[in-house]
């Protein structure tokens, strides 16, 4: 019986399971496992849970697997792709794309079906290098594109990559393709960080991190890892940030790249805010010495940590520091480097943020409060997502309580909140 639900049988395959062990497992019959995947019947509700856990998806992951791989009239041309099909049902905060097959789409998939003809079973040198050029090209427009659009434009090609990841493929091939994944992933994961989409976020941190362990490059292993170490420090647990900042550093004890030099940084910030003084400078101070070494193209793509991106880290070192004058002279260097290129929205607002934390603990509530309003009154709209928000609400929670309930607080809390709605 042929499988409808090549997304799931593929997911079945990648995380180890035959369909008897996969039966075995869950306690059914492996019948019943073939018909899961012939689109025949559905996972009973208290089986779904551990089928979950099993892949290693969410469960609204684990819903897409379920779902038709092939969707029925003009998009049942492209058997495989399922492009169209995911942006179509990308929950991001309300952004919804057309639904019904347009002219466009239909031409994407068909592309895809002819790549794949042409490939015949093994991905062609031609085909995976055309698929890192497009990576290459994501990575460099990252910094300059809404989160929104970067999810949209990562999607088509992390399925046109699981696609060929799950053929069996040469192990070179493989490699390349697990790094395709983890860049993919990790652009995934850091956009849906900075919308408030911390599970899926989670998630995706999680599936860049397997691909980049199924490489044999550890650079890339410690950039997952230094990049994770940001959902925390916005979101969390900042202690959790320090973990995973030392562990990324763990892996490249004697090596001086970016990656090292962001964890290094990232760790230091928060052992600022942990209130760690000592731990915080020493940190700060091995991530200087790495950048004035690095011997990389200082740009302003992804995942590239540079002296202008340094500035960032050590405006929130400081700031938590309590180093009033070291703080602001970074923030306004900082903030003229930034200004050389104004597509770049939200670092210079967090450091704007930044200073903004600075004044109320310095006990200009209202000086605090109007520089966070501004901040985010002048952010375009497509760049005001709730990684600011949540650092706009961190302005609120350092000014003394006793003043909280003044009138430029309270207008700040009812401008993010208002934000918050409109997400």
């Amino acid at each position: 019986m042929a499988s409808k639900r090549a997304r799931f049988a593929s997911a079945r395959r990648a995380a180890g399971y035959t369909q008897e062990r996969l039966a075995g497992v869950l306690g059914v019959d492996p019948s019943t496992v073939r018909r899961w995947e012939a689109g025949d019947s559905e996972p009973l509700p208290h089986v779904r849970r551990k089928l979950a856990e099993l892949l290693t998806v969410s469960p609204d992951e684990l819903a897409f697997l379920l779902e038709q791989a092939v969707p029925v009239g003009i998009m049942s041309i492209v058997p495989r792709s399922g492009a169209h099909d995911a942006l179509t049902k990308l929950p991001v905060h309300g952004v919804s794309v057309p639904t019904k097959p347009t002219l466009m789409s239909v031409l994407d998939q068909t592309r895809l079906l002819v790549d794949q003809t042409l490939s015949a079973g093994l991905a062609s040198a031609t085909r995976l290098t055309l698929i890192e050029e497009r990576v290459a090209s994501h990575v460099t427009s990252y910094t300059r594109t809404a989160p929104v659009a970067v999810l949209q434009g990562v999607v088509p090609d992390l399925i046109e990559v699981q696609t060929l990841a799950a053929e069996r493929q040469p192990a070179g091939i493989q490699a390349r393709l697990s790094e395709a994944t983890a860049v993919l992933g990790l652009l995934s994961a850091d956009a849906l960080m900075k919308l408030g989409e911390i599970s899926r976020a989670r998630y995706w941190y999680g599936t860049a991190r397997l691909a980049a362990d199924d490489t044999a490059n550890p650079r890339l292993q410690a950039q997952v890892r230094a990049q994770e170490a940001m959902l925390p420090y916005y979101y969390g647990r900042v202690e959790q940030t320090v973990v995973l900042a030392q562990a990324a550093q763990a892996l490249l004890p004697q090596t001086i790249c970016s990656a090292v030099a962001l964890a290094a940084a990232a760790e230091g910030r928060a052992l600022a805010r942990l209130g760690n003084r000592e731990g915080a400078e020493q940190a700060m101070h091995r991530a200087q010495q790495m950048v004035d070494q690095l011997n990389e193209p200082t740009t302003d793509a992804a995942f590239q940590f540079n002296d202008k991106r340094l500035l960032l880290y050590l405006s929130g070192t400081l700031t938590y520091l309590g180093e009033t004058t070291r703080a602001r002279q970074v923030q306004a260097q900082a903030l003229e480097r930034y200004r050389a290129d104004p597509a770049i929205a939200i670092d210079p607002a967090l450091i704007r943020l930044d200073q903004a934390v600075g004044e109320a603990s310095r006990g200009d509530a209202e000086g605090a409060c109007e520089l966070a309003v501004r901040t985010l009154e002048q952010l375009p709209p497509e760049h005001r997502t709730r990684i600011v928000l949540t650092r706009a609400l961190d302005v609120v929670a350092a000014i003394p309580a006793a003043e909280q309930q003044r009138p430029a607080a309270c207008e700040l809390r009812e401008l993010v909140t208002a934000q918050e709605n409109n997400h």
